[in-house]
């Protein structure tokens, strides 16, 4: 009697696996959201309709940094040590109802910064060469800042970008110091607007149309054009009615090259070459002039372009980049009102091993301030160097930046998981003021990176 039950058993569940699938598909048909479940560098969760997906990803980016200053710039007299969390990011990204209406929200959370809503993005789109997105996002323009910051092949952007590692914080020394305006990312003259930091405008709330096509020749074309509120521009209304206006174009003739990630991680088998052009203008209004003082109110205007060449083939890498911008104080004022920045960047990357050990070599400039007169400096707000010579300290005024890193890099699956090790030459040239030249300011730079991403 138990061997005949037993057997009985063995047969209803031998049917029950049999019926398997077909229940599934059949309870897939009765609940068309029925939620399916996978993991591919990130956890996907799509119903069984297919009509709705949700990407869910995390990434953590802990670094140290140790700078040798070059103590004759004031409040940089001591050196810099710092272990920190550089990144620490969420992002939710997928589609609703249709998979050509898709959504991005990305979150940052590092504790060197507030709980903050980096990026969140609808966009809808009609065909391959035009799609409408509004939202926050980053603006089109240039093509290190536009590079995702875990898909880099360096620890960090380059002094073109004002990355430093140095410019945030409660520490006592800030790069390049000596008293003259912070070199962030995007940092700004707090009065006036001028763009004292890198050649990037970093996010905004705004309304764009993109598109891409590729071509039955392996060719590619690549454009994104806009609307935002402003440069840097964070929740708040627009203070005015003046806008920002960018524009960026790409071609790839032999095949698209993926501009959020840097170096040739993938190892190209055949050269792919990539040419990319980026303009914007935008106008502020301001109250006060570069000192603080209260003024009759004035609009200012600033305007960019932006040409890189990107290149990949086999393990090596080379991303040529260059950018110039005005600034037009509109203010009758004396001095000059009308201000240029220039910067470049050379970047190469050649893996000895592929796709896990790569060697990588960058310089990079910027003039925050070109041709600086006494009056420009003052006008601008940027300020004069605090620079010691012999036994007292005299005012100087900065010429340029320069940039000169050398580094290794691990990979172990690609950009999601990586360790990094670079050192870095840091000097700024001083221009003639007062009958006085100082010498280069020249820092020493050592960091190292690990980034887990899931």
């Amino acid at each position: 009697m138990k061997k005949a039950g037993a057997l009985a058993i063995a047969g209803l569940a031998l049917i029950a696996l049999g019926r398997a699938p077909n229940a599934a598909a059949a309870d897939e048909k009765k609940d068309p959201n029925a939620l399916k479940a996978a993991y591919k560098n990130g956890f996907n969760l799509t119903t069984a309709n297919k009509k709705f997906e949700l990407r869910l990803s995390a990434a953590i980016q802990y670094r140290y940094d140790y700078v040798q200053y070059d103590h004759k710039i004031k409040g940089n007299e001591e050196n810099y040590s710092n272990f920190y969390m550089r990144r620490a990011r969420l992002w939710f990204a997928g589609y609703a109802y249709n998979p050509k209406f898709t959504y991005y929200f990305h979150l940052q959370l590092e504790p060197m910064s507030a709980v903050n809503l980096h990026d969140a993005w609808l966009q809808y789109q009609f065909s391959d060469l035009f799609a409408i997105g509004v939202g926050r996002n980053k603006i089109p323009y240039g093509t290190e800042f536009l590079a995702s910051g875990f898909g880099l092949n360096f620890i960090d952007r380059s002094i073109m970008y004002g990355e430093t590692d140095i410019n945030a914080g409660g520490g006592y020394s800030k790069w390049p110091g000596g008293g003259t305006q912070g070199f962030g990312l995007c940092a700004e003259q707090p009065n006036t607007g001028f763009p004292v930091g890198g050649l990037s405008l970093f996010r905004s709330q705004g309304i764009s149309a993109t598109g891409m096509k590729h071509f039955k020749n392996g060719s590619a074309f690549q454009y994104e054009a806009g609307v935002w509120n402003g440069r840097d521009t964070k929740g708040a209304s627009n203070a005015a009615d003046n806008h920002l206006f960018a524009a960026r174009l790409g071609y790839y003739p032999l095949g698209w090259i993926n501009w959020l990630n840097q170096g040739d991680v993938d190892y190209t088998e055949s050269f792919k070459i990539g040419i990319l052009g980026s303009a914007y203008t935008d106008s502020k209004l301001h109250s006060k002039d570069a000192a603080g003082t209260t003024v009759a109110n004035y609009k200012t205007d600033d305007s960019g372009y932006n040409l890189s060449v990107l290149s990949r083939y086999k393990g090596f890498s080379a991303d040529l980049e260059w950018g110039t911008e005005t600034f037009d104080l509109n203010r009758n004022i004396t001095g000059p009102t009308t201000f240029d920045r220039e910067a470049w960047r050379a970047a190469f990357g050649y893996f000895i091993v592929p796709t896990r050990i790569e060697l990588v070599a960058r310089y990079a400039q910027i003039e925050r301030l070109k041709d600086p007169t006494p009056q420009a400096v003052t006008n601008s707000g940027l300020g004069f160097v605090s620079v010691k010579v012999g036994s007292a300290y005299v005012s100087a005024m900065e010429k340029q930046l320069n940039e000169i890193t050398a580094g290794i890099n691990f990979y172990f699956n690609k950009h999601q998981h990586k360790l990094f090790f670079d050192v870095s030459s840091l000097t700024r040239e001083f221009a003639r003021y007062q009958g006085t030249k100082p010498s280069n300011q020249s820092d020493k730079r050592f960091r190292s990176m690990v980034q887990f991403k899931f």
